[in-house]
């Protein structure tokens, strides 16, 4: 395994963790606020139901934010790195998976393949 990317791929894993915790609670306080907005007779969409929603939820939005942004980095910081073994490509998958880009997992597994061949010739 490349060490380079096992340890941004144990970063990445941690940090989608955390990521997923925070949607969670993010979706939690979502439905919370809007809850109390109706019983508040606030109108669904309204600026007033906008600002009731986000003194709620604007903390952990900023959070899920920014987690997502140090996603995005280090599943650039990722791509570029070339897979040596099955372990580095299922790091690369769940990189490419994140920044919505699951085909380019394809490329990356016939380098491989065409490595591993080269190899056993």
């Amino acid at each position: 395994m490349t060490e380079a990317l096992a340890r941004l791929g144990a970063e990445f894993s941690a940090l989608m963790a955390d990521y997923r915790a925070a949607q969670s609670q993010l979706s939690a306080l979502q439905h919370e606020a809007d809850r109390t907005a109706a019983e508040a007779g606030l109108l669904y969409g309204s600026s007033a139901w906008s600002e009731h929603r986000f003194a709620v939820t604007g903390r952990t939005v900023h959070h899920v934010n920014a987690l997502y942004e140090k996603l995005e980095d280090l599943a650039q910081a990722i791509a570029p790195i070339r897979p040596t073994c099955f372990a580095d490509l299922l790091i690369k998958a769940r990189a490419h998976h994140f920044a919505g880009n699951s085909v380019a997992i394809i490329t990356e597994i016939e380098a491989l393949a065409q490595a591993d061949m080269g190899e056993a010739a």
